[in-house]
C-alpha cells in the first residue's frame, strides 16, 4: 500500500535544506511513498531544488503573521481562511504528518490536516501544543543544555521525522539552466578563474563576525592563492560587505571581486556556490545550500551558533569556534563585550580556508580557537572531531556520556560509537547526585500513584488530595532544584520540566496517571545516566574482573 506523508516546514530557508536526510531516511522506510511539503512561499524555490517531494503548498505565511500582529484582520477570519485553505489537505488521507515548525500555529495547523500518525507540535485538547516523538521534543530540550548537545538539526530532523539509519548526505539539484547562468555569470568577470563565496552578513548580527576581519582575512587567502571572491547576501547586506571590501583592499587584497548580493535569486545562488571552491561563511542558510550542492564550507562559529545543533552536515567542512567558556551564548543572553568575534583572527581563518581548499597545510597557529571538522560517526550521525584547541573536560566529556544515552533511549538500541573508558573529573559527586535522585524520583512515583487511588475514589476526598498534591510539588520542586546543578542530571531535569508542561487527560485520575508516568520516565532516564556511569566507573577502576560497584536498586528496576 503506498504511503503518503505531509512535512510542515515554514519558518527559514536553512530549515528547508536540512530536510535533505529525512526525505531520503523516508524513501527507505516506505519505498515509493508520496511527500508533500507545507512551505513559506518566500522559499518555496529552495524547496523545488529538493529530491523525493511530490507537491509544494506554499502560502504566505509571512503576511499572515504581519495581518495577525496589526490587526488587519480579525482572528476568527484569519483562522476560518487557513481552514479553507488547508481543507483539501485535511482531505488527502495522509499516514503521517511531520511538522518541522515549532510554534503554536504550526501546530493547530497540523492537528487540523490529522493523520493516523502525528510527529512534532500538535494542538492539545485545551489549546496548548504537545510534542509528539521523543526526537522532536529532544529539539526544544536541547536549547536549555546546549554545553551537553550533540546532535545536529538534520539528524533530529530524520530521526523524529521517520527512524535512524545509515547516514544520507544533504542534497539540492540546480537546475542546467541556473547552472549555465552562474558559469556564464562568472565567467564574464574573469575567464578560467576559480573562485571562492564569501557570506559577510546574517540574519542576526549576533552571530555574524566582523566585516574587516573578513576582508583581511580573504586578503591574505589572495596573496597565497589564485583565487577570486564572490561576495553573495540580500540587498541589506550591502553595507556589510562594502566593510568587508575595504578592509579587503587596505590589506592589499588583489584578487578579482565580484558582487552577486542582490543579484540572484535562490536558484541561482544555489547554482553559484555550486560553481565555488569554498564558501567562507557565519551560520546561515547560503551556508546549508553550499553543503547540499557539495561546495565546502569554513564556519566561523560566534554569538549565539552552536555548530552542533546547526553547523555544516557530513564530512569535508569545518568550523571555528572561539575558545571562551561563555561560547556559544544564550539566545536570550545580551552581550555587552561580542569578545568571541576578536577571538577568531583573520589570519588563521585564512591559515585554514587556503588548507580547505587545499592550497596550504593545515594551520600552526591556533591559540584562541577551537577547530573542528565535520564528519560522520559510527551510528550514521553528523558529529565534530576537534583538531585543534581545547576543549573543557567536563563540557566534553558530557556531551558524550547524554550523546549515548540519548541515542540509546529515543532508538532501544545501543549506539555504536566508542563507550566512555575515562570517568568525569566530577565522578563521586555524580554518583552521589545520581543516586540521591533516584531515591527521590522513586519517591514522586510513589506519591503520583497515590494521586492515582485517591483520585479514583468515590466520593472524592477533596482533602487527601490536596494534601498529597503539596507533597508532591515540593517533593518535585527540591528534586528539580538538585537535578539542574549536576551535569550528569541537568539534561534528564529539562526532559522533566517539558514533559511536566505536557502532562495531559480528560479526567482527575487520567491526569494523575500522566503524572506518575511523567515520573517514570524521568527515573528511566535517570536510571539509564547511573548505569552508564556505573560502568564506566568499574572500567577506570579496574574492578571490571572484581568486585562489581553496587548500582542503585532504583536503577536496577527500572
Amino acid at each position: 500500500m503506498k504511503r503518503r506523508v505531509l512535512l510542515l516546514n515554514i519558518t527559514r530557508m536553512g530549515d528547508l535544506v536540512q530536510m535533505g536526510a529525512l526525505l531520503k531516511r523516508l524513501q527507505r522506510e516506505w519505498p515509493a511513498v508520496e511527500v508533500d511539503l507545507v512551505v513559506d512561499r518566500r522559499f518555496a524555490p529552495v524547496a523545488a531544488l529538493l529530491p523525493h517531494l511530490r507537491h509544494i503548498i506554499s502560502y504566505d505565511f509571512h503576511a499572515l503573521v504581519d495581518e495577525s500582529r496589526v490587526n488587519a484582520r480579525d482572528i476568527v477570519t484569519l483562522y476560518r481562511d487557513i481552514a479553507a485553505w488547508a481543507r483539501p489537505m485535511a482531505e488527502a488521507g495522509y499516514d503521517r504528518v511531520i511538522n518541522l515548525t515549532f510554534n503554536r500555529r504550526s501546530g493547530f495547523l497540523a492537528s487540523y490536516i490529522g493523520a493516523p500518525e502525528i510527529r512534532g507540535v500538535a494542538a492539545a485538547r485545551d489549546g496548548r501544543t504537545v510534542i509528539h516523538n521523543e526526537w522532536m521534543a529532544y529539539l526544544t530540550d536541547m536549547h536549555h543544555h546546549r554545553r551537553f548537545n550533540r546532535f545536529n538539526l538534520v539528524d533530529i530532523y530524520a530521526c523524529g521525522g521517520s527512524g535512524p539509519g545509515s547516514f544520507a548526505p544533504l542534497s539540492v539539484t540546480v537546475p542546467k539552466t541556473a547552472s549555465d547562468w552562474a558559469q556564464d555569470f562568472l565567467r564574464g568577470h574573469a575567464a578560467g578563474k576559480q573562485w571562492m563565496a564569501v557570506q559577510v552578513g546574517a540574519s542576526d548580527v549576533m552571530k555574524a563576525w566582523r566585516p574587516e576581519h573578513f576582508g583581511r582575512a580573504l586578503a591574505c587567502i589572495g596573496k597565497q592563492s589564485d583565487i577570486g571572491i564572490v561576495f553573495i547576501g540580500t540587498p541589506q547586506e550591502q553595507e556589510t560587505i562594502q566593510a568587508a571590501k575595504r578592509a579587503y583592499r587596505a590589506a592589499g587584497g588583489g584578487q578579482p571581486v565580484v558582487e552577486a548580493a542582490g543579484r540572484t535569486d535562490l536558484v541561482q545562488l544555489a547554482a553559484l556556490l555550486a560553481q565555488c571552491k569554498l564558501l567562507l561563511t557565519n551560520d546561515t542558510g547560503p551556508m546549508h545550500l553550499a553543503v547540499g550542492v557539495g561546495t565546502p564550507v569554513v564556519d566561523t562559529s560566534v554569538g549565539h551558533v552552536d555548530f552542533h545543533e546547526t553547523g555544516p552536515y557530513g564530512p569535508g567542512h569545518w568550523v571555528v569556534q572561539p575558545d571562551l567558556s561563555c561560547a556559544p551564548c544564550g539566545f536570550e543572553q545580551v552581550c555587552m563585550h561580542h569578545a568571541c568575534k576578536d577571538r577568531l583572527v583573520p589570519e588563521q581563518i585564512a591559515a585554514l580556508s587556503l588548507h580547505a581548499l587545499k592550497a596550504g597545510p593545515f594551520p600552526a597557529w591556533t591559540s584562541g580557537i577551537r577547530i573542528y571538522e565535520s564528519a560522520v560517526d559510527e551510528d550514521g550521525l553528523a558529529t565534530y572531531r576537534l583538531r585543534a584547541g581545547r576543549e573543557e573536560v567536563l563540557t566534553a566529556w558530557y556531551g558524550a556520556f547524554w550523546r549515548q544515552i540519548w541515542f540509546e533511549n529515543f532508538t532501544g538500541s545501543d549506539s555504536a560509537c566508542a563507550t566512555l573508558s575515562d570517568p568525569p573529573p566530577d565522578l563521586e559527586d555524580a554518583l552521589r547526585n545520581i543516586r540521591k535522585l533516584l531515591s527521590l524520583a522513586a519517591g514522586l512515583v510513589s506519591r503520583a500513584q497515590t494521586l492515582v487511588h485517591l483520585a479514583t475514589r468515590h466520593p472524592l476526598p477533596v482533602a487527601d488530595l490536596k494534601r498529597a498534591q503539596a507533597l508532591d510539588e515540593q517533593d518535585r520542586a527540591q528534586a528539580l532544584e538538585m537535578s539542574l546543578r549536576s551535569p550528569v542530571s541537568s539534561p534528564a531535569a529539562i526532559a522533566l520540566l517539558r514533559d511536566l508542561q505536557s502532562d495531559d487527560g480528560d479526567t482527575l485520575a487520567a491526569m494523575a496517571r500522566s503524572r506518575a508516568d511523567t515520573y517514570r520516565r524521568w527515573r528511566a532516564r535517570l536510571a539509564a545516566a547511573d548505569a552508564k556511569l556505573t560502568m564506566v566507573a568499574r572500567v577506570s577502576s579496574g574492578l571490571s574482573h572484581h568486585r562489581p560497584l553496587t548500582m542503585h536498586p532504583a536503577a536496577q528496576s527500572a
